[in-house]
């Protein structure tokens, strides 16, 4: 029994006249080449298909392109920080520029007391920075580059706002800090 059905070896049929072209026994070359594109065109379409597949996968929006989608992937990294290191620097990199700011200022403090240099993401306190309950719905609410998120959790007394802010087309955490107290300096100390 062959291994392809008659059909299929009309098609894979060869023109000697036109070397890699095929041709079916009796038509001419511009008929062969015509259903050369016509069975290619079938081929193409999957391809089509899957390029146009990856295109939407890949133009899917980022994690911290929205502003509860920033707070939820805080609030993640946060919960897992305290076991894993790359954790608490992915968390850090989600802040907003006023946050790092204020953690730059501790830890730069830290490394006075230490004598040896603090990393700003060390200043960030798992237990501080985190929510006192389970989120179970976000709704942000945008003004410009700023959004405050709603979090609401089961109880309805479960309820926190978060304040972000848009940077680079990224949006970024800005959690409530306490303010930095002010340094006293001792006379005797020395110069500043």
């Amino acid at each position: 029994m062959a291994k392809y059905p008659a059909k299929m070896a009309a098609l894979c049929y060869t023109n000697p006249e036109m070397p890699n072209a095929a041709a079916e026994p009796g038509r001419p070359p511009s008929r062969a080449l015509h259903g050369a594109k016509a069975r290619s065109a079938g081929v193409a379409w999957p391809l089509v298909l899957l390029v146009a597949f990856v295109v939407a996968a890949c133009s899917r929006t980022a994690p911290d392109g929205t502003p509860d989608g920033a707070l939820r992937l805080f609030l993640d990294r946060m919960e897992v920080a305290t076991d894993d290191p790359r954790a608490m620097a992915e968390a850090y990199d989600l802040l907003g520029k006023s946050a790092k700011k204020n953690l730059e200022e501790r830890a730069e403090r830290a490394s006075l007391v230490e004598g040896k240099r603090v990393p700003p993401r060390d200043m960030l306190a798992t237990g501080y920075f985190g929510l006192r309950f389970r989120p179970k719905s976000m709704t942000a609410k945008i003004d410009g580059d700023i959004a405050t998120v709603e979090v609401l959790g089961t109880d309805p007394q479960e309820r926190a706002e978060v304040v972000c802010v848009r940077e680079g087309g990224l949006w970024r955490v800005e959690p409530e800090m306490p303010p930095l107290s002010i340094q006293q300096h001792r006379p005797d100390a020395g110069p500043r």
